[in-house]
C-alpha cells in the first residue's frame, strides 16, 4: 500500500509516517484510491484534495522510483472534514 499526502496543493509520495492531515491511501490488493480527511479540515481544502484524488484516479500517480499506478481505481472518501455547516445547509427561508 502506497501512502500519498496532500500538501503545497498536491499529493506526494510519503516516506514513513505522513505529516499532513489529509492522506491517499493507493491500495493496490483491491484498487482502491482511500482519501482521509479529518475533521477540522476546511471545505476548500477538502475539496481541492478530492479534485486531486480524481486526476490520479484518471491519470494515475508518478512514483519517484518510476511506474505509474491509481489508474482507473475506485475513490473512497473516509471522513467528515470539510462539511458545509449546518446554518448552510438550510434555506435562508426556513430561517427568518
Amino acid at each position: 500500500m502506497t501512502i500519498l499526502e496532500y500538501k503545497d496543493s498536491k499529493f506526494h509520495e510519503c516516506t514513513g509516517t505522513p505529516t499532513t492531515q489529509i492522506t491517499l491511501k493507493i491500495d493496490m490488493a483491491q484498487k482502491k484510491l482511500i482519501l482521509t480527511v479529518p475533521n477540522g479540515v476546511s471545505m476548500i481544502m477538502r475539496r481541492a484534495a478530492e479534485r486531486n484524488a480524481r486526476s490520479i484516479q484518471k491519470s494515475g500517480f508518478q512514483l519517484q522510483k518510476g511506474g505509474r499506478i491509481g489508474r482507473d481505481f475506485e475513490l473512497v472518501i473516509e471522513g467528515q472534514g470539510g462539511a458545509l455547516p449546518e446554518r448552510l445547509k438550510q434555506s435562508p427561508r426556513e430561517v427568518y
